[in-house]
């Protein structure tokens, strides 16, 4: 027997999500842009909403269990090392329900890409996808105590950039991250690499070729003329006196154009900041 149009009507508005707190949909939102995020990082981005620390984790936990309540969100309860020195810690995803729920709050398409199931994904690169979210986490915090400072950051693939190589060939490089730092007057922009010391130092340094070959060909308007400075974040000291000999070892490889720090240490990318340039509003000196 055929439903009737109301019945059928109401049947299919108790499958679309209702709305969510707009703490839960910027948390939601969050998870879904980096895939993986703990409870703790979820705080710490969040924390500006809230009179305390203690109170930023006390109320995004209260928040998170809502929208895994809700269906939106899945937590897992893995170990992980590295940054979080191997403690348990609860990380979490988003469900198809949720994607789709933040799709149409951007207006997209609500088909989400078939991915990985959260469980399934593997212990290295769990890791690797949470090391980029503390990496943005840390920055952020940074920049919040600087006056008069901002930051901007682009999470993948919105961060990737394509270029010709000089065969001719459409090349696209995808770091981890974009970040620009603004301050009154001036814009600091950087391609962060987050290196867990699993790759050999030459395919480190084949991609440090491909970054050079793109600045040479990059006409991005959004450089401002100063390619960003190419960032990689490693793990430990070992691995960074490595990466910086092989980098220094590589003739014609444009050494101002890299850095290598400390995964703990992404605070201020480059306390240098040699490829920094003027922001558009400081005034500059007529030429002629």
């Amino acid at each position: 027997m055929n439903r009737s149009p109301t019945i059928a009507a109401a049947r299919f508005s108790s499958l679309l999500p209702a709305p969510i707190h707009p703490m839960q949909a910027r948390l939601l939102a969050l998870v879904a842009a980096h895939r993986f995020a703990t409870t703790t990082q979820l705080a710490r981005l969040t924390a500006l909403e809230y009179a305390s620390p203690a109170s930023a984790l006390r109320q995004t936990q209260r928040h998170l269990a809502s929208l895994a309540q809700q269906r939106l969100l899945t937590s897992l309860e893995r170990r992980v090392g590295g940054w979080q020195g191997g403690s348990a810690v609860t990380i979490w995803a988003a469900t198809t329900r949720g994607h789709r729920l933040v799709a149409a709050e951007n207006g997209e398409d609500e088909e989400v890409p078939r991915r990985q199931r959260p469980r399934e994904v593997s212990t290295t690169f769990l890791d690797h996808l949470l090391a980029i979210t503390e990496v943005r986490t840390s920055i952020e915090e940074a920049v919040r105590q600087e006056a008069d400072t901002e930051v901007a950051v682009a999470l993948e693939p919105d961060c990737w950039r394509t270029a010709l190589s000089p065969s001719g060939q459409v090349q696209v490089l995808r770091p981890d991250l974009a970040v620009t730092i603004t301050s009154p007057a001036y814009e600091d922009r950087y391609l962060i690499e987050v290196d867990r010391a699993t790759e050999n130092p030459g395919r480190v340094i084949a991609t440090c070729w491909r970054y050079q070959e793109h600045q040479a060909t990059s006409s991005q308007a959004s450089d401002g003329g100063v390619f960003p400075l190419v960032v990689w974040l490693v793990p430990n000291d070992r691995r960074r006196h490595r990466l910086e000999r092989a980098i220094a070892h590589s003739t014609g490889l444009l050494r101002d154009l890299f850095r290598v720090i400390r995964l703990d240490q992404p605070a201020h990318p480059d306390p240098r900041r040699p490829r920094r340039h003027p922001h558009p509003t400081t005034h500059q000196p007529d030429k002629g």
